[in-house]
């Protein structure tokens, strides 16, 4: 199965190396594995086949560290070398710096309002070497909390799929997924993200849709059926076999449109020829 995969997100990676997710990601956090190289989001095959015979000692290294005996010191000296100082430089590095985890719960956000009000520049990039936010960058975002949430809202949106049929049971109408695009490609939707490279779209907007701009988008869903074939149907309708359909079609520039479907005059103007 290994072999087929193209690529891992987070959940399926820590799968396939039987670690949690809260596991991948404090490893990934320190460094013991490395960051996706599709996208920053994605791990190919070639990258994460190199990690199953190091899960051992990265589990190992993200164990609790054992306290070691302390060496009895001389009273001045342990007064010197014990209090707060010395706490504050073990805990420098998680005290003072926030992951990604760390500073949703900061501010209160899910993940995903996170990743969004970065993608829209109201959270800075992180700023240090370990790709972690420093205390001084993120120190006046609890006063923005209330503006981050009112850009990003409060659902992380629908895919083309779930808008559908978000629409057809607000509507009554026979909406599909094809329609929701449609209305994507003209404008009267747009994106608020994504979930692995597939668009979302925030419950409110498709609410705000116009239901005249609905049935148009369904009304030219049927019109185009209608005036189009399939390659089955165009290669039944020439009397062809389905490929010599589809390579006369690419020879002669005839080229399918939406759902794959070819525009029955130049189907028919192939038989002409």
């Amino acid at each position: 199965m290994s072999q087929n995969r193209a690529d891992f997100g987070p959940v399926q990676l820590a799968r396939w190396l039987g670690i949690e997710e809260s596991q991948l990601r404090r490893a990934q956090n320190r460094g013991l594995i490395p960051p996706p190289d599709i996208d920053d989001r994605r791990w190919s095959y070639a990258l994460a086949r190199t990690l199953p015979d190091h899960v051992d000692e990265i589990v190992a290294a993200l164990e609790p560290r054992r306290e070691e005996p302390a060496v009895p010191a001389p009273p001045a000296a342990a007064a010197a070398d014990s209090g707060p100082a010395v706490s504050r430089a073990r805990g420098a590095h998680r005290t003072e710096t926030f992951g990604p985890v760390q500073l949703s719960r900061h501010l209160g956000l899910k993940k995903w309002q996170l990743q969004r009000a970065r993608e829209r520049g109201l959270i800075p990039e992180p700023d240090t070497e370990q790709k972690r936010w420093s205390k001084e960058s993120v120190a006046a975002l609890p006063d923005r909390v209330e503006e981050i949430l009112a850009a990003v809202g409060d659902h992380p949106g629908l895919g083309s799929e779930k808008a559908a049929e978000h629409l057809a049971q607000r509507t009554g109408l026979e909406v599909e997924r094809a329609d929701i695009q449609l209305l994507a490609e003209q404008g009267i939707l747009r994106p608020v993200g994504d979930f692995r490279g597939w668009p979302l779209y925030a419950i409110e907007d498709l609410d705000g849709i116009d239901p005249a701009d609905i049935t148009a988008a369904i009304s030219d869903r049927h019109a185009w059926v209608e005036a189009s074939l399939s390659s089955e149907e165009a290669a039944q309708l020439l009397g062809w076999p389905v490929g010599k359909f589809e390579v006369t079609a690419e020879r002669n520039g005839l080229t399918p449109g939406r759902f794959g479907r070819y525009p029955r005059g130049g189907v028919e103007r192939l038989s002409a020829r």
